[in-house]
This record gives C-alpha cells, structure tokens and sequence, in this order.
C-alpha cells in the first residue's frame, strides 16, 4: 500500500467522548477528552440510593480514558466511606456540580475517613456543589475525618465549592508518609468557596506549597482544638521539621474568616495561626515561609508564631494579633498588636 503523507482528522462520537485521531507519515496521535454524567452510571440524585460506587466508576474511567469531565446535576446524591475513602479523584479529572448538587455523607462511627480524597493526583478540579459531612450525627470521636483530603498532589483547583460540617477538617493539604518520596501538595488553588462548622480547623495546611486561598467565606470552626479557620501546622518531631515539609508560598486573599469566639494565647478559635507547637518549650522552628495575607477580613484574633517572612497588608484584625516572628505589617487596622 502507498504511504500517505497528507494529513487527515477524523472525528469519532462514543459514549460521551470526543475522540480526535490524527494519521501523518504512517504515525499516529490520539486525543481524548471525554465528558460524562455520572447517571450514565446509574447514580441518580434525590432516589435514596447510595451512589458512591457509580461515581467513583465514572472518575476512573474518564482518568483512564486521559482526562475529562465528570459532571453531575441537581439533587442529593448519597455518599458513603466503604473503605475509608468515599469519592478518590482520579488524575486530569473535573468534577463538576451545579450550584444545587447536594454530596450528603451517610453517617458512620469510623476513627478514620476522607470523604473526598485526591492522593498522588494531578491536575484535578472540584467545581460547584455543596458537600456535607456528618459532624452532627458522627458515631466515634475522631481527628482524621476529613471533607476534603488532599496527600501528594499537584496542580489541584477547588472552585465555589461549599463545605459544611467536617467532623474534623473541611480541607486538609498534606502528605501521606513523612518519609517517602512524595512531599506534600504544590499548586493548590481554592477560589471563591465556603468552609463552614468544621470539627478542628476549616483549613488545616500541614504540607504544601504555592497555595493560593482567594475570595473564600471561612467561618465557625468548632469542636476539638485549635479550632482555626486556617492552621499552617507542619508534623513536628520535638519541634523539628523536615526541611521539605516547611509549607512555603501560601497567599490568602480576599477572604473572611469568622471565629466562634475570642481566641487564646494558645492559638484556640483563630482566624488564621501559624504555628509549630513546640514553640512555648523553646524549639520554635520555621514551619512556614513566604506567607502573604491580603486584604481579608478577620473576625478574631489571628498569630504568626512560627513563619518566616510573613506579610500582613491591607488587613482588618478584629481581635489580637500575636506576632512572634517579626510580621511585616502594612495598611492593617488590627484591635491590638501583641509582639512576644
């Protein structure tokens, strides 16, 4: 057969995917974008049913498939944690709502679970939607229940996404082993969504960098200390901290963050802290640098104990702010300035 030189397209329509097949000098190049609904799988809103399976079948496939879109529409759709894990994003995968998508966790009484998790993934996106955990109907005490997990991720987007009721963090930026290979999350961007009543903290940022917070409404962490609407709080060991686990380039911008109540020396019910907890037994370690805090509103008191150049511009504290690591400070109306 005569070899063609003469580029052609084809263009194939299956199963929600757009299949582009380019053929040049006897080679070949495919792209596939797929664009699905999560009832092609039979996950339905508002039937009772749980749905976990069908969504997480879908995540996978589109994943596998090299990327594309996830979406769901209107309604409650029933979430459950099985194994810990309820819905796990997948690589080059968005999950889109709508405004009126409803994820609603089935109470459980598990130590341990991440409702949506995203762990070792790429380029993946969370749009829209209201999630819901079981805060109020939790049947076991715990600090390891998340809304909203993020482990050794990269390139990772939450968009006017609304959190309520984490039994322990709404968002939790991390690493899943302190000695592996994997450090933390990098490109973090949570834009234009609300955190609300959360168990521990709205935010805990633990590993990550070049996180950027903009435009939220965080509000009213409540339950087990130390209650932050967002905590910079890499693991410790005796006040240690890897050098790959200082979180580095956090910028949070056009936010609110409101407090239950006036916080304490200790860092409880903060708006925003940073802190190594090791701080008050004189091993007070860098645990976080280059953090920029721009024009947000802080409706409690808020503490750099532990960062290194941190910037404060443009900000109204109404509270105290602790500074224990010379804060840069410009354009901020703040009730009291605490230095120590």
């Amino acid at each position: 057969m005569k070899r063609r030189n003469k580029i052609f397209e084809m263009a194939l329509l299956t199963a929600g995917a757009v299949c582009l097949c380019f053929s040049y000098s006897g080679g070949m190049r495919v792209r596939a974008a797929l664009d699905v609904n999560v009832s092609e799988y039979g996950a339905l809103p508002n039937d009772g049913k749980d749905d976990t399976e069908q969504i997480n079948r879908a995540i996978r496939e589109v994943s596998e498939a090299g990327g594309g879109t996830v979406n769901l529409d209107s309604g409650e759709f029933n979430i459950s944690t099985p194994i810990q894990i309820g819905i796990e994003l997948k690589d080059n995968v968005t999950l889109n709502m709508t405004g009126s998508t409803v994820l609603r966790l089935k109470p459980n009484d598990k130590g341990y679970y991440d409702y949506i998790a995203i762990k070792n993934a790429h380029n993946v996106t969370i749009k829209g939607g209201k999630i819901y955990g079981d805060k109020k109907q939790h049947g076991k005490d715990s600090e390891d229940c998340h809304a909203v997990c993020i482990k050794d991720s990269k390139n990772v987007k939450l968009e006017n996404v609304k959190i309520y009721d984490a039994v322990t963090d709404g968002i939790y930026l991390g690493t899943m082993n302190d000695s592996d290979n994997l450090y933390g999350c990098s490109k973090i961007t949570i834009k234009k969504c609300t955190i609300s009543n959360s168990g521990r903290n709205n935010i805990g940022i633990v590993d990550a960098d070049n996180v950027t917070i903009d435009g939220c409404t965080i509000k009213k962490a409540k339950g087990k200390a130390p209650q932050c609407g967002i905590l910079i709080e890499p693991t410790t060991n005796g006040g240690k901290v890897i050098k790959d686990q200082i979180c580095s380039n956090i910028t949070i911008k056009n936010t609110k963050i409101t407090c239950v109540k006036k916080g304490d020396r200790n860092g409880q019910f903060f708006a925003i802290m940073i802190l190594n907890p090791y701080y008050y037994a004189g091993k007070n370690n860098v645990v976080a640098k280059k953090v920029t805090i721009d024009k947000c509103n802080l409706g409690g008191d808020a503490g750099n104990y532990s960062g290194q150049k941190v910037t404060l511009k443009n900000t109204t504290v109404k509270g105290t702010f602790y500074d224990h690591k010379g804060t840069k400070i410009k354009k901020c109306k703040i009730s009291k300035l605490y230095k120590f």
